[in-house]
């Protein structure tokens, strides 16, 4: 697939559209996991790639290699000042995100025709309900993500692993996301490291069970780590978080998926043979040097599209998880670092393939040109401090920023609101929010209700465990509920910041897998105003319930094991008796990772009409309330809320 120029490429400059040539996989491999394991190569650790020659000129690398030794003689210092200078697409920066990371996934996405963050589009992926899920993994602070989130807001969920503390998340910094729907874990040892295989396993348990079973629409991957003085050997020094992080998205990438990965040369059959797999598990997949990433420098981005979920897909990712076990047990006990993993994909099957060795040589070798030609460029401006980029820079940016749909600046970056100004932006009148909701507390009432109702099939119910409240997020971590006419800030309950919902704060019953009982608090969101940046205000009840459904889903994680639980409401189209025990609990969806049963104590039945053209203010106004513990008082039968619960259905019944 290649993505024609448009005419931001037109007249002198640099080439600002990529052109990016994909190459599918047409052929499955026909072999056993016994007989993958015998693809193994150990052997003494490569010192130098001077001789890499299988998938890249000789002339090429020589040159590469040549170019880079000029950073064991230059200072870094007007190295980098000269970098500034000689770099057509330098000033871009960051724009508006916390770092260039997030300017190279636009890049990306840009390139690929928007294959990530448009991915709600495709026909493989589009349904009716959200969110979409990503992954990001080995890329604090976060660059990736916030680019993502900020295209697309709380409708997509982000799950991040990275290394603790010093290589952390830290999307709280950003101006222009919420980092509610993005959450970043640590797996099993609660360290990060991807090197160790329990914690892959871990994040990728977790994920899977919060996307329903099914794996993220897409991966990120961004690792790296300092190699200077070593600049020659980055590829060698990289192969374990090259193949930790493929193998973490064939665990968690759902059929049909995509995966973007950093890389640096791809010169030794070890990188090669792990590209050549990668290629097996998708349709096709393309290495790209994006502007975005400095010409210098040996980075790039292998793209895989539409993950195959297949027998040959297991064997893979089962391989591969192999020679993660080998690659970590090397490093724990080999101190001496006289052993290393130096192929895992036999030369002659790499070789067998002539369009992949092909299209991998390619590659190699445009991308070794215009690295040593950057390489060069850059010495002549570090030793002439008056040489300047022959195009403006500031037309390229903008010429970029353009392509990649980025504006130059945002007017308003992340909001933080007042309870006035908000309720002002909902329009909303805080005396009507302070109005009591009409109860019923008498059965006859409840059928006199019923039979004034124009139509009682307009109604749905929600089973209740406490009084409703009007719930404000002021900023991300910043959340109010009214209470007698007063907003107190609430502990432990993130929503994002410009959020107004009516909802009741539920202690749920938890009974683990091991017959542990505890309690968790939860939001149960019945209705909302606004949703973050979304307002609701004028939406009808259906369209908000999908909405609320697909927030709720975001902004709940439930490794978050010490905040509150967020969950949409159940809206019940028709009561039965069976719904309550013999405790008057009603069952909810499992949200926990171990959980056996989750319920909550019922004691009312709020009655929400469900018209498909009722906005919110005459939802709110119409509901009522159905007290069981009243309705049983006056039927003789004071605290039987079940009873209480059947006479009401049955009035249901006979109303229609």
């Amino acid at each position: 697939m290649n993505f024609k120029e448009t005419n931001l490429n037109s007249g002198k400059g640099p080439t600002i559209v990529e052109v990016v040539n994909w190459i599918s996989n047409n052929k499955n491999l026909s072999c056993t996991f016994d007989e993958m394991l015998q693809w193994i190569v150990e052997g003494s650790p490569i010192q130098d790639i001077d001789n890499e020659t299988q998938f890249c000129d000789s002339q090429v690398l020589k040159e590469v290699i040549a170019a880079k030794a000029m950073y064991d003689t230059l200072d870094l210092k007007k190295l980098y000042q000269a970098r500034h200078r000689a770099n057509a697409f330098e000033t871009i920066g960051s724009v508006f995100f916390m770092n260039r990371a997030a300017l190279k996934m636009a890049n990306i996405d840009a390139a690929t025709n928007f294959m990530f963050t448009n991915i709600d589009q495709s026909p493989e992926h589009h349904v009716p309900f959200g969110p979409y899920y990503f992954a990001d993994v080995c890329a604090g602070p976060g660059g990736f993500s916030e680019y993502v989130l900020w295209r697309k807001k709380w409708l997509f969920k982000g799950f991040g692993f990275t290394l603790k503390a010093v290589h952390d998340f830290e999307l709280n910094r950003s101006r222009c996301v919420s980092p509610v729907t993005f959450n970043a874990q640590y797996g099993f040892y609660k360290d990060g490291d991807i090197f160790k295989l329990e914690n892959i396993t871990s994040f990728a348990k977790n994920v899977k069970h919060e996307t329903d079973g099914f794996g993220v629409h897409f991966m990120m991957s961004d690792g790296a780590f300092s190699v200077e003085g070593k600049e020659n050997l980055q590829e060698i020094l990289s192969k374990q978080i090259y193949l930790c992080q493929c193998l973490t998205a064939l665990e968690i990438v759902r059929n049909n998926g995509h995966f973007v990965t950093k890389v640096f040369d791809l010169f030794t059959p070890f990188s090669v043979g792990l590209v050549y797999l990668m290629y097996k598990c998708f349709q096709k997949v393309t290495i790209l040097k994006p502007n975005a990433s400095r010409p210098a420098n040996a980075e790039r981005y292998l793209i895989c599209y539409g993950l195959q979920q297949s027998e040959q897909t297991e064997l893979i990712k089962n391989y591969l998880t192999h020679i993660a076990a080998k690659l970590w047990q090397i490093r724990c006990i080999d101190r001496n670092n006289t052993i290393d993993v130096n192929e895992i994909v036999p030369l002659n099957l790499l070789k067998a393939d002539e369009d992949f060795c092909s299209y991998i040589m390619e590659s190699n070798n445009r991308i070794g040109k215009q690295q040593s030609a950057a390489l060069r460029n850059l010495e002549q401006y570090y030793h002439n401090p008056e040489l300047n980029y022959p195009t403006q820079q500031e037309q390229v940016r903008l010429q970029c920023l353009k392509y990649w749909k980025i504006p130059e600046s945002l007017q308003v970056f992340k909001a933080k609101f007042t309870t006035d100004n908000l309720l002002a932006l909902v329009t909303f009148k805080t005396e009507l929010m302070n109005n009591q909701e009409h109860t019923i507390e008498v059965l006859d009432e409840l059928k006199t209700f019923l039979r004034s109702s124009s139509d009682s099939n307009t109604w749905c119910y929600v089973l209740s465990g406490c009084n409703c409240n009007f719930y404000a997020a002021l900023d991300d971590s910043n959340v109010c509920r009214l209470q007698q006419s007063k907003w107190v800030k609430v502990k432990k309950l993130k929503l994002i910041a410009g959020t107004v919902l009516l909802g009741e704060m539920i202690k749920e019953k938890i009974v683990e897998d091991n017959g542990r009982k505890t309690i968790k608090q939860s939001l149960h969101v019945i209705d909302a105003l606004r949703l973050g940046h979304k307002s609701l205000i004028n939406l009808s009840f259906s369209k908000r319930m999908e909405n609320i459904k697909i927030f709720c889903q975001a902004a709940n994680h439930e490794s978050r094991l010490n905040h509150v639980r967020i969950r949409a409401k159940s809206k019940i189209e028709m009561l039965a008796p069976p719904m309550l025990d013999e405790d008057s609990c009603f069952n909810l969806p499992i949200l926990g990772y171990k959980s056996r049963r989750e319920s909550y104590q019922v004691n009312s039945v709020l009655f929400l009409n469900s018209n498909k053209d009722l906005v919110f203010h005459e939802s709110f106004t119409l509901q009522q309330r159905v007290l069981l513990s009243k309705i049983a008082a006056h039927e003789n039968d004071e605290g039987i809320k079940k009873l209480a619960f059947n006479l009401i259905v049955n009035t249901i019944k006979d109303s229609r």
